[in-house]
């Protein structure tokens, strides 16, 4: 059972400025939050005026360990009481002030906005997390600010929790997929479990019939055999049986996303003898998420994409970049809940490994069209720190023109400006596509975990 995420909601105002209308609000935001699937609202069943009554909510909150504060200016407020929040219980802020009312003959209202500007200076002086929504109590704005501010620490809090099992490493020379293994757990959160190969093509040899059986029927209801180009009913049977060891490792390993060094071990016959892209496919199908080529930091990249955005992520590269439009594609590894409407995804013989036509698996369709977000986390050039580069654009209806996976993108800022950015500041060459447009959320997160952001728009 997934555990509720808790909000401190903290209603503030001044002395003797409290009114039923500002009541009325707090009632209700306090309401809408509660009302938030997941949600667990603590505090809120009155406003906060004085410094002991803050102090008295204080110690209720430390006892509930909230993940979120929410401090809500009805009006203006005193200066001591949110950082003495923010400073005990360590969790990030919203800082939600509301516009102001039309002054009653000449007399202000509120000042919401002011308490807000002067709280948002202590948070930044105390590098303490913190959002701003500036909405009416059930206004649309409000309603969007809030969500945003749960979605990005949600996604944060994950990173803090993420354990990553690379198995075998990176690849041979896919610089690109190297990993710093102690700044990604200092600066982001992610811990890296290493899992070797040899342990994982052991577990999938010594799988018990059952075993291999239930992973069989997994995969072929994610896709079908090809007719004529599809793999070997031994090619299939590894291909299960891998997805199962896979499986296994996270169970032992207590990992929940995974980068496999897919080539070359697994591709030889005296190691194991099949490709294994559909098989990553599968993986990342069944809530496996696992990066291809051993790709940490894009395993990282594909759960804050899934935690976003609630679908799947695709791991690709970019192999069209001019033109209209650019194509982003991997060799058969995408999850099957991606494929385009109308299509079928099918098991393949690899297009490449060994001339082509000669070992499965892959799982080949086209990509669905829709908005989409491209990322890359990576290293700064002195390795000191970690930067983003994001670029939004929109999924094309896609045919299957080229074996794997494909999608055409016509990205907002243009294929030119893009291609001039990517390789003009060295970045890697492997990305995360995620459906929607999630730039506002990965600012958030790359402002709370100093990430350097390089948005092409």
């Amino acid at each position: 059972m997934a555990k509720q995420f808790k909000i401190g909601y903290l209603p503030l105002t001044k002395a003797n400025w409290t009114n039923e209308t500002l009541e009325a609000a707090r009632r209700e935001a306090r309401a809408y939050l509660q009302s938030l699937p997941g949600v667990e609202v603590v505090g809120g069943d009155r406003m906060i005026d004085f410094e002991e009554k803050a102090v008295r909510e204080l110690g209720f909150f430390e006892q509930e360990r909230p993940d979120l504060i929410v401090a809500h200016f009805m009006t203006f407020s005193l200066g001591v009481i949110v950082p003495m929040f923010a400073q005990r219980l360590k969790v990030p802020v919203v800082l939600w002030s509301m516009k102001e009312p039309d002054p009653k003959g000449g007399r202000l209202q509120n000042n919401s906005f002011c308490a807000a500007n002067m709280n948002s200076h202590f948070l930044y002086r105390m590098h303490v997390p913190y959002f701003h929504v500036h909405a009416e109590v059930g206004s649309e704005p409000a309603k969007q600010g809030l969500e945003k501010a749960i979605r990005v620490t949600k996604t944060v809090n994950t990173l803090g929790r993420m354990r990553i099992g690379v198995i075998g490493g990176r690849v041979p020379g896919f610089f690109t997929s190297s990993c710093d293994e102690m700044l990604l757990r200092t600066k982001i959160g992610p811990e890296v479990k290493f899992i070797t190969e040899h342990e994982v093509i052991e577990t999938a040899r010594k799988l018990k019939p059952e075993e291999l059986d239930s992973a069989m029927k997994t995969i072929l209801s994610d896709a079908t055999v090809h007719p004529t180009d599809g793999p070997s009913d031994e090619q299939l049977r590894k291909s299960a049986a891998l997805f199962a060891a896979v499986g296994k490792m996270k169970e032992k390993f207590l990992v929940d996303t995974f980068a496999m060094r897919c080539w070359p071990e697994f591709i030889a016959d005296d190691l194991y003898g099949i490709a294994v892209c559909s098989t990553i496919g599968h993986l990342t199908n069944h809530g496996f998420l696992t990066a291809c080529e051993g790709d940490a930091y894009g395993a990282v990249m594909m759960r804050m994409a899934q935690e976003l955005t609630g679908d799947l992520p695709f791991f690709c590269d970019m192999i069209v970049m001019e033109g209209d439009y650019g194509v982003a594609w991997h060799c058969g590894a995408a999850p099957g809940r991606l494929c385009r409407p109308g299509c079928r995804p099918q098991l393949c013989r690899s297009a490449t490994v060994e001339g082509g036509g000669v070992k499965g698996v892959t799982g080949e369709f086209p990509l669905k069209p829709g908005r989409v977000t491209l990322a890359r986390l990576g290293e700064k050039r002195d390795g000191d720190g970690f930067r983003m580069l994001i670029a939004t654009g929109d999924a094309l209806d896609t045919e299957l023109f080229v074996r794997g996976n494909p999608v055409r993108i016509r990205f907002d800022a243009g294929c030119d400006k893009l291609r001039e950015v990517v390789i003009g500041q060295g970045w890697e060459h492997h990305y995360a596509l995620s459906y929607g447009d999630i730039v506002p959320e990965l600012l958030d997160i790359c402002r709370i975990l100093d990430i350097e952001p390089a948005v092409v728009q």
